[in-house]
Parts: structure tokens; C-alpha cells; sequence
């Protein structure tokens, strides 16, 4: 009798282990489910915090930075949340794919500023007549000594002569006076009119009615402001480096550093110099912008021309406010980030030229990195007349 007692019991106690392993089987995959769950939320907020960022950066641009300096350099980030928002649309396919809508709902919620940023144009051949070449270059004194050669040749001088463009202009144009008379003369032999002064430089093929500088507040930067004639219209063109951050060689050398160590409390020091810098300057460019933007809305509906080193992005309150009423050339017929400042650890599109969509349309718009006598590289487009 013991022993068929003790041979039941083998049946329920094998039974009872059964319960147990399935039994944690649940809770280990009930506790995994659970943390899954934790995950997709975190990185749901996750998510939606780097669109809240996104949307912030394009918002910020309504605000004038002159009442708002510190919060106006959040859009500088803006390629920063672009990119992370990018990312998280593979994140979405490994883990849950029916949360993608939400990266692609806050990408294109914000798209006409990417297309401002990161244009995707198709490529188009320069037309062959018909169109004005326009140029714009922040040259850097010419090039400084760098450029000048042993023949008595200037390399910048020489490729704005081989550009063939119709309108030149030129910021931070520094030369002696002892050879300004030249290169004004080599200019003219080359059937150029010119019109210097606050160091920069515009050279056109088109008759200058007039010229004088532009009226605005700043620290060491200007602008001008011309007539020319264009086949019986009047174009206003505007040439304008608006305000500096000056940021020293220094402190750009500082901040890199700061880059590569990649520490935060480091990082942080130095970018609180820089910081301080920006934020001083955006308040002169909103002021100059909103002075140009007066300038333009008088002259409108007639035609339209602005070159220059606007020393902001494409997505910011200078860039926001003068394309109420002028296309950016580059947006409309260009490709890609299209950096014009290439200096190491800061590059970025900052030099741009706008002009009348009523009266032209842009084509073959692109930043040659041929010349880089310069930090900047010239941006070049083709403005074609509507009515020809």
C-alpha cells in the first residue's frame, strides 16, 4: 500500500513543476510585453519631442529677433532635429511600423522649410541667351595675398573676369587704394560699370541710373543700393553683407576642440563666448532686414534683385521676411545643402540671391567650390526675364 501511495504522488508532482515552468513562461513573457511596452512609449515621446523641437525651429522664425535674441539661434538646430526625426523613421520599422506616421507627420508638417533647406531640384543646363548671370561672393579682401600671384595677377579677379556674369557683387572687398583704380579699370576694359564702397564691390554689364549705400544700423558691415537699366525696366538691385557674428579665429578653434573632446561641461564653456556673439548680432540683422524689406515693398511691383552674405540660414527670420515678395534663387533651382561657408566644423548656406518671381524665374542655380581663395564659396544663378 506505500508504494502505490508514494507512485501517485510522481504523477501530480510532475504536474505541479509543469504549472510552475508555464507559469513563469507567463510572467516572464507578460514582464517582456510590459517592457516593450515601456520602450515604444519612450520612444513615442521621444519622437514627438523631436517634432515639437522641429516645429519649434520653423515657428521661432516669426519671431523677431530682436525682441527675442537668445531664443532666434534655436533654428540654427533646425538640420539637428530634421536629421533625428529622419532616423526615427527606421526605428519605427524595426519596432513598430504602424507608429510612422508619426516622423513623417512632423517631416512634412515642416516641409516647405526643408525644401528651403535641402532643396531637390533637377539639375538644369544654364540657358545659352537670354538670361542674366548673376554672382555673388563674399571674397575675403580677394583672396588676401593667397590670390595674388607672382605675375602681378589677382586668381579672384581673374575668375570674376572668366565668370562672364552679368552682375557681380562682392562682400568683404578690401583692396588698397593703390590698386583699386586698377582693378576698377580692369573691370571697365572688360565692359563693366562698377560701384565700390562700405568694402564691397558691384560689377555690372547693365547701366548704373544710380547708387548710393544703404541706411541701416550696424558695427563694421553695409550695404548698397542700385538702379540699372535692364532693356528699358529699372532693376533695384540690392548688395548687402548683413551683420557679422564675429566670431574669432579663436574662438572657432575653441569651439572645435570643444567638438572633439566631446565633454559636456568643456562644450559648454565654450560655447557660452559664442553664444554671446550670436546672440548680439541677430538683433542688427533684424533690423537691417526689416530695412530692406521697406526698401523692397516701395520699389515692388518692378523688379527685384538681392545678393549678398546675409550671414543666416535659410530657415530664419532675414530669410522668412524678404521671400514674403522675392524667391531665393537657390531654393528654386538648386540642389542639396549647397554650403557657401566652408570653413572647418561651421558649414552652412549663408550667402543667397533673391529676386522678383513676377519678372524672373532662376535656373542652374549652384555654389562653385572651384574657388576657394575664400571661407565663402560665390553662389552663381541665371535669371531668366518672363516676358522676353
Amino acid at each position: 500500500m506505500p508504494a502505490t501511495a508514494t507512485n501517485s504522488e510522481k504523477p501530480d508532482t510532475a504536474v505541479s513543476k509543469n504549472h510552475k515552468r508555464l507559469d513563469t513562461k507567463k510572467t516572464i513573457k507578460k514582464q517582456a510585453t510590459k517592457a516593450w511596452q515601456v520602450i515604444v512609449w519612450m520612444a513615442t515621446i521621444a519622437n514627438v519631442i523631436l517634432i515639437l523641437m522641429l516645429w519649434t525651429c520653423c515657428a521661432i522664425t516669426y519671431l523677431n529677433p530682436a525682441d527675442h535674441p537668445r531664443l532666434s539661434l534655436v533654428t540654427l538646430a533646425f538640420p539637428v532635429f530634421l536629421l533625428a526625426n529622419i532616423l526615427c523613421i527606421p526605428v519605427w520599422l524595426i519596432i513598430k511600423w504602424k507608429r510612422l506616421w508619426l516622423p513623417l507627420i512632423g517631416i512634412l508638417a515642416c516641409w516647405s522649410f526643408i525644401h528651403d533647406y535641402f532643396p531637390l531640384n533637377l539639375s538644369s543646363t544654364p540657358p545659352k541667351e537670354g538670361a542674366l548671370k548673376v554672382l555673388s561672393f563674399n571674397s575675403k579682401a580677394f583672396g588676401g595675398n593667397d590670390a595674388n600671384r607672382d605675375d602681378g595677377h589677382n586668381s579672384v579677379v581673374e575668375y570674376l573676369l572668366n565668370s562672364n556674369a552679368d552682375i557681380i557683387c562682392l562682400q568683404e572687398s578690401t583692396i588698397p587704394s593703390s590698386k583699386k583704380e586698377a582693378l576698377i579699370q580692369q573691370m571697365e576694359d572688360n565692359d563693366y560699370y562698377s560701384y565700390d564702397a562700405v568694402q564691397q564691390f558691384v560689377f555690372t554689364r547693365l547701366p548704373i541710373l544710380s547708387s548710393d549705400t544703404l541706411q541701416i544700423p550696424t558695427r563694421t558691415n553695409g550695404g548698397q543700393k542700385l538702379l540699372l537699366d535692364y532693356n528699358g525696366d529699372t532693376i533695384l538691385l540690392i548688395n548687402i553683407h548683413f551683420e557679422s557674428n564675429h566670431l574669432s579665429a579663436e574662438l572657432k578653434n575653441q569651439y572645435k576642440d570643444a567638438l572633439r573632446s566631446a565633454e559636456a561641461d568643456t562644450l559648454r564653456k565654450e560655447l557660452k563666448p559664442m553664444v554671446g556673439m550670436l546672440k548680439t548680432a541677430a538683433p542688427y540683422r533684424a533690423q537691417q532686414t526689416d530695412i530692406v524689406e521697406e526698401i523692397i515693398e516701395e520699389w515692388l511691383p518692378r523688379p527685384v534683385i538681392v545678393c549678398g552674405d546675409f550671414n543666416d540660414t535659410p530657415v530664419s527670420y532675414t530669410l522668412r521676411v524678404l521671400t514674403q515678395h522675392l524667391d531665393n534663387a537657390y531654393e528654386q533651382s538648386g540642389f542639396g545643402l549647397g554650403f557657401t561657408f566652408h570653413e572647418r566644423g561651421f558649414p552652412v548656406r549663408i550667402d543667397h540671391i533673391l529676386y522678383s518671381p513676377s519678372y524672373f524665374r532662376s535656373a542652374a542655380s549652384r555654389i562653385d567650390h572651384d574657388m576657394d581663395y575664400s571661407d565663402h564659396y560665390p553662389i552663381i544663378t541665371y535669371l531668366i526675364p518672363l516676358k522676353q
